[in-house]
């Protein structure tokens, strides 16, 4: 089953690199995008924002990035916690623009 979004964004917030129990890296982040996409025929304005989180490399070099960095990210969803229906984005590959 398919399962993988692409979306470039400003980074809006981030916690900043910390730890996982087991020692592994890991930041969040909040992504806001804004996009013309084409539904039905018509040109439509997007605007959203998306919770993001990275591990590994990718939240270290993340992290180093600062608040209103663009950036485009892909990877895939998952809930936030296992007693949650919210979705987060879980960033395997970026590119800062």
């Amino acid at each position: 089953m398919a399962n993988r979004v692409e979306l470039t964004g400003q980074i809006l917030e981030t916690s900043g690199l910390r730890f996982t129990p087991a020692g592994v890296p890991t930041v969040q982040m909040r992504l806001v995008h804004g996009s013309e996409q084409q539904e039905a025929g018509r040109m439509r304005q997007v605007v959203c924002e998306v919770e993001a989180i990275a591990f590994g490399e990718i939240a270290r070099k993340l992290s180093q990035s600062p608040v209103g960095t663009q950036v485009s990210v892909a990877g895939f969803l998952d809930r936030k916690s296992p007693r949650s229906s919210l979705l987060t984005l879980h960033v395997t590959d970026y590119e800062l623009n």
